[in-house]
């Protein structure tokens, strides 16, 4: 009776197309989970950083339109009011005190025109993964302070 060797027909072939397909299946699933993770971390913390960014940017703008509209006409523009009230209303707004930075300058009229700049820090949720903890964005909003006599 002739005895099949493995290799010499179907079985043999199959197994060791079996064994050369050994860890394919590993490989894949390490590449999808690397695309699935980094889709992830696009999407979520690409958003928490968006939110923060126009957090900020709606805070800065706020808080410089705020401190403008606020100075007295009558009184004239006072710079030292003028960032006081910008960083007390980025504060109410939520933001630290150390997040605000304020500069008062004379703008593109001639006029008084307030600066307020505003960072943002967020904690990533992917991200991390790679070794960055913090998201950290930064937003100006400008108000320019106008006034007839």
């Amino acid at each position: 009776m002739n005895a099949l060797r493995p290799g010499e027909h179907g079985e043999g072939r199959r197994g060791d197309r079996h064994e050369r397909d050994r860890g394919t299946l590993a490989v894949v699933l390490v590449v999808f989970v690397t695309v699935v993770l980094g889709g992830a971390a696009l999407v979520v913390d690409g958003g928490r950083a968006m939110a923060a960014r126009r957090h900020a940017a709606n805070t800065a703008e706020a808080a410089a339109r705020f401190s403008v509209a606020r100075t007295s006409l009558t009184a004239g523009f006072d710079a030292d009011r003028a960032t006081e009230l910008a960083v007390d209303h980025a504060v109410r707004s939520g933001v630290a005190p150390g997040d605000v930075e304020v500069a008062v300058r004379t703008g593109p009229t001639g006029e008084p025109e307030v600066v307020v700049t505003i960072t943002e820090r967020r904690t990533t949720v992917f991200v991390a993964l790679g070794g960055a903890d913090v998201l950290t964005v930064r937003a100006t909003g400008a108000a320019t302070f106008l006034y007839d006599t």
